[in-house]
């Protein structure tokens, strides 16, 4: 197994990191908890493939967000340049997107998320103000693999007629389509023959369409990785199967297990403390991951009187990391800051929520603070109506474009440049609408065709509005928080019936509901905040609120209480406080 390209490839990496990086052959099962390196693990992985004499062509990375995937494309060309060209990287939609393209000879459109509301709207009149949810149950149905023949009135077959009708396919079609097309045996095997090695980051939330798709891709080729961690599997709602993980070593025999077992990102308190926690789920697999931070603050859990009191708490954290946040302090620059006084910059904190309705409450301590932030997730975001909006104009001005020049051979930067020309698309040259079109090319790549961008544009998502580069405290849902880490994280909402989420009448998959808090206590590296309002409007209702039991799983030796006394009250918050 010679590196022809030299050992480099493996500098820096520790052991279990350099074993998964460097078992090229063979089913391989890695189990990658937070923060224990596992993208740097697959594109050294990459790299050892490539200096082992594979075709990049014949290698193949599938992750579930574009954020992730770009981020993998940007280390991999780092690493190895031009040698990277013809690796496929990308999310399983746009794997499924590229066997259409292949496949289909007829202009092929992808539903955005406003095009598939009016389109159900129009098939399912007696669903009432329920579009939403027939959406969702559509794509559980899709990516569960289940006949949607008369199902809800035939109100799916409508749907699917209309599609048709349109030229159109929506985001799960991108999955399902694929499938069918794979039936033809001859081009299965050229597809098996191309993808001879294949690499599932974030194998733990597969559901059973992909899952199908893989092992049609993969049939009994052992070449074949699957990286991830069953304790972050959070998509249960969307039709992923934890046990696609816990059962591949019975799925694909000789499969060599190796768990990476240093985490680089939290510190030994916020990794110890989620770890006694999420231990009380049984459906995972017990591993031994150590910090490479010992000690660190400890975790706080924080009991507020209501979710108005809640956002003003988490503002006075901030603003006491900072020094301020007075009108000159948020016109310095970084370089111009007391780094006496603060060692933070906004963008160090994330404040975390299980719901979207939470983050109105929170945004209003925001606005009144001054503090700058950004809200990711929601399709009822500002950001992401904006993001909505700017696409539809494109994709009205792409049929106008397409009507002259083909879409398919005209490059994607030549019509961006046409269109912001175009009075459809006014703030051309300023403006948020300028922003949001370049950061769509951005997002998207700008080497493809203008068919190619107004396409996979549509399969970007809520997660994808996050800027990193902003210097902006965060404010997303927990599950837009996957593959993200902070300094400080305040998770808010703590209570049960929000975590673990429930519906009046509901139990919900508990074990699920603790993988999502785990999740979100590992985005953060120095402090964490798990803070739970004793008050809060729930479905329309003012409730009192309980702790959530998943508090009283963390260890003592981990947490710390504090209460934030009722408005009015003179009592000074009580550290050490038992809670339960």
């Amino acid at each position: 197994m010679g590196m022809r390209f030299g050992e480099s490839f493996f500098d820096g990496l520790n052991n279990s990191q350099k074993e998964a990086a460097a078992a090229s052959v063979g089913p391989v099962l890695v189990v990658a908890g937070p923060g224990t390196g596992k993208t740097l693990t697959i594109v050294r992985r990459i790299a050892a493939l490539i200096a082992e004499g594979i075709r990049a062509e014949n290698i193949m990375a599938v992750t579930f967000t574009n954020r992730a995937a770009r981020e993998m494309r940007e280390r991999m060309f780092a690493l190895l340049g031009e040698r990277s060209d013809g690796v496929f990287v990308g999310t399983f939609h746009l794997l499924g997107l590229t066997i259409v393209k292949e496949n289909v000879l007829n202009g092929l459109r992808i539903a955005n998320r406003d095009e598939q509301m009016d389109i159900l709207r129009s098939v399912a009149r007696g669903h009432g103000g329920k579009i939403e949810k027939v959406a969702d149950a559509i794509s559980r149905k899709k990516g569960m693999i289940e006949d949607l023949r008369g199902e809800m009135g035939g109100v799916c077959e409508a749907y699917q007629a209309a599609l048709r009708e349109k030229g159109m396919m929506d985001f799960d079609d991108l999955i399902a389509t694929p499938i069918g097309l794979l039936a033809d045996t001859a081009l299965l095997e050229g597809y098996r023959e191309r993808f001879r090695y294949i690499i599932v980051d974030e194998f733990q939330d597969i559901n059973p369409a992909q899952y199908k798709l893989l092992k049609l891709l993969s049939g009994d080729n052992p070449n074949l990785c699957a990286v991830g961690d069953p304790d972050q599997a959070i998509y249960g709602f969307r039709g992923a199967d934890v046990g696609s993980f816990l059962d591949f070593e019975k799925d694909a025999t000789r499969t060599k297990r190796i768990v990476l077992t240093e985490n680089y990102r939290s510190s030994g308190i916020i990794l110890d403390g989620s770890s006694s926690m999420i231990r009380h789920n049984r459906r995972r697999v017990d591993k031994n991951v150590h910090p490479t931070r010992e000690g660190g603050n400890r975790i706080k859990i924080v009991s507020v009187p209501d979710e108005r009191a809640e956002g003003e708490f988490i503002v006075g954290e901030i603003e006491a990391r900072m020094g301020g946040t007075s009108h000159f302090r948020l016109m310095a620059s970084r370089q111009e800051r007391n780094t006496s006084v603060a060692c933070h910059d906004f963008s160090d904190f994330a404040v975390v929520f299980r719901t979207n309705a939470q983050a109105r409450t929170l945004e209003d301590a925001f606005v009144s603070s001054g503090i700058p932030y950004q809200v990711v997730g929601g399709y009822s975001t500002r950001k992401r109506k904006e993001v909505v909006d700017v696409l539809s104009r494109l994709r009205r001005l792409g049929a106008v474009a397409g009507d002259t020049t083909p879409l398919k051979s005209l490059p994607a930067k030549d019509f961006v440049v046409w269109a912001l020309r175009e009075p459809e698309l006014k703030g051309e040259g300023s403006g948020e609408t300028l922003k949001t079109v370049y950061s769509l090319l951005e997002a998207v790549g700008t080497g493809g065709t203008a068919a190619d961008f107004l396409n996979e544009a549509c399969l970007l998502t809520p997660a994808d509005d996050f800027d990193p580069r902003a210097d902006a405290v965060v404010l997303m849902t927990i599950h837009m928080t996957k593959g993200l880490e902070f300094d400080v994280v305040f998770v808010t909402g703590a209570e049960d019936g929000l975590i673990p989420y429930r519906r009046p009448g509901e139990s919900g998959d508990v074990e699920e509901e603790r993988r999502l808090l785990y999740v979100a206590m590992t985005r953060a590296k120095k402090e964490l905040f798990l803070i739970h309002a004793r008050r809060r409007s729930m479905f329309g209702k003012r409730e009192h609120r309980s702790p959530s039991p998943f508090l009283r799983e963390i260890e003592d030796e981990f947490t710390e209480t504090q209460v934030v006394p009722d408005r009015g009250t003179r009592r000074t918050a009580n550290k050490q406080m038992k809670l339960f």
